[in-house]
Formats: C-alpha cells, sequence, structure tokens
C-alpha cells in the first residue's frame, strides 16, 4: 500500500524495476484503490520488503506491506475494502 495514489507511468516503472530485480515477480494493479498493488513472488522476496527501510519507493511515495500472503482474488478484494 502506498502512501500517495500511485499513477500509471509510476506503477509501470514499479512494475519493470521489481520484476527486473526479483525474476519471477509479478506486480498487479489493483482495481478500485489506486494506492494499493499485489506483488507475486515468493517468501524470500517478500520477507525482504517486510525488513525496515527495504520497502519500494516510486516518485517519492514509500509502500509498505500490508498483507503477505493469501489468494490473488482475495488480496484484491481486501485491498477494495482497505480503499473504501
Amino acid at each position: 500500500m502506498a502512501d500517495e495514489e500511485i499513477t500509471e507511468s509510476e506503477f509501470k516503472s514499479l512494475a519493470a524495476r521489481l520484476e527486473g530485480a526479483y525474476g519471477g515477480a509479478k506486480v498487479i494493479q489493483v482495481a478500485g484503490n489506486p494506492r494499493a498493488v499485489i506483488v507475486k513472488t515468493t517468501v524470500g522476496t517478500a520477507r525482504l520488503f517486510r525488513e525496515p527501510g527495504r520497502s519500494p519507493v516510486i516518485g517519492g511515495k514509500r509502500l509498505v506491506p500490508v498483507l503477505t500472503s493469501g489468494a490473488i482474488g482475495n488480496l484484491k478484494r481486501r485491498a477494495n475494502e482497505a480503499g473504501t
């Protein structure tokens, strides 16, 4: 979850950066919540994101992990609920 809305260009930049840095990672936009993204990755990479100071920053916006596991559909639903 970002501290501000993520623009389309910021999302594309974030996706390219994370997918390139963490092979096999996939970044998914959450329709209905412009502050939320889902990063599908390995347990080891998810653990890195939870370490202090390791959260990704894009366009000056810090992303912090809120949920670190679950089915994609459930994560999308919960992100939409958080955005309302």
